[in-house]
């Protein structure tokens, strides 16, 4: 039951909204379940190793890196919106964790900056949008050139710090977190999104950012904040790319701000995928999670199969046509009341 349809009266909503069985099973939890599971046989079926322990790990860490930058554009997303700014800030993580960690700061220290620096510059793209009514796509894609330019200026565009020690052990898919044989940077993405699905479920905020997603004019009446949940929205976004990129040190061993470039599509790709609707108020990280493990599976079955770069990016173009083709079947909230 969405959020908006639990406060009207059951004897209205019977009448005005349609039964379960014809919004059909596409958009529900046990799809994305059945994706992930029915890709991973396919690889494991055509591509040699693929179901190998050490490469479910690696695939793990690298739906980890990914999964944590989409859980905070699902937030973004679930309110009718998109962050463009997300490989930038990616790469500023990456080169802000880096740079401050090579120089000797303390790790908490570094983790800190990181996340008030996304969190700031996602909470300025989220107020500018709601207070101006700007296109998201152009106040993010702006505050992205921003970012981008001022990280480039500092490390005149070169390589630049080091990666601590613990993050490289931290991110590694040979590590396991006590008894749990993953990388202790799979736990952290599995916690921010048990976390984060506690967040929008259960508090306040969260239930408000599915009526802003499905209506703004109601959310409005209702008295929803519009500028404060935008800014909380765009900011979760901002925090967890920089968190992201700062992980992504691990990989990189040195600060590299082109690291989240192929994030751009990727963290849309991954909420798409997981059946959240870029139109707001419908979708959640859970789902989220299982689109990014679809997309990462489906990569690197593609490599499997030897598809070059291009052909990769084909396939997986068409997929998110036919998925979004797929859920967009669904009928919205703001239809349904």
């Amino acid at each position: 039951m969405s959020v908006i349809t639990a406060v009207v009266p059951p004897r209205i909503r019977n009448l005005i909204e349609v039964s379960p069985r014809a919004r059909g099973a596409l958009t529900s939890g046990p799809i994305q379940i059945v994706t992930v599971v029915a890709v991973f046989l396919v690889g494991a079926a055509t591509v040699p190793g693929f179901a190998q322990p050490f490469s479910v790990k690696a695939m793990l860490v690298i739906a980890s890196f990914l999964g944590i930058a989409a859980l905070g554009q699902t937030f973004v997303v679930l309110i009718g919106g998109i962050d463009l700014s997300v490989p930038a800030l990616i790469g500023a993580g990456n080169v802000i964790g880096a740079r401050l960690s090579g120089e000797g700061m303390n790790s908490v220290e570094v983790i800190a900056i990181v996340l008030v620096v996304g969190l700031l510059v996602g909470a300025v793209n989220g107020l500018v949008t709601s207070v101006w009514h700007l296109p998201p796509l152009v106040v993010t894609l702006a505050t992205g050139s921003v970012v981008g330019g001022a990280i480039l200026i500092w490390t005149n565009a070169t390589l630049s710090g080091s990666a601590p020690t613990w993050l490289t052990k931290f991110t590694s898919a040979a590590s396991s977190t006590g008894p749990v044989p993953v990388a202790p940077v799979v736990v952290l993405w599995l916690a921010l999104a048990v976390a984060a699905q506690v967040f929008i479920r259960r508090s306040r905020p969260g239930r408000q950012i599915f009526m802003l997603g499905a209506n703004r004019q109601a959310a409005e009446l209702m008295l929803v904040s519009e500028r404060g949940i935008s800014a909380v929205c765009f900011g979760l976004s901002g925090a967890l790319a920089g968190l992201a990129g700062f992980l992504l040190a691990g990989f990189t061993g040195a600060g590299l701000f082109t690291v989240g470039d192929p994030y751009l599509f990727q963290s849309i790709a991954a909420v798409v995928i997981g059946g959240t609707s870029l139109l707001g108020g419908r979708g959640g990280v859970i789902r989220t999670v299982l689109g990014s493990l679809t997309l990462v599976e489906l990569t690197t079955l593609l490599v499997g199969q030897s598809l070059s770069s291009a052909a990769q990016q084909a396939v997986l173009g068409a997929v998110i046509v036919c998925v979004t083709a797929l859920y967009g079947r669904d009928r919205s909230v703001r239809d349904r009341i």
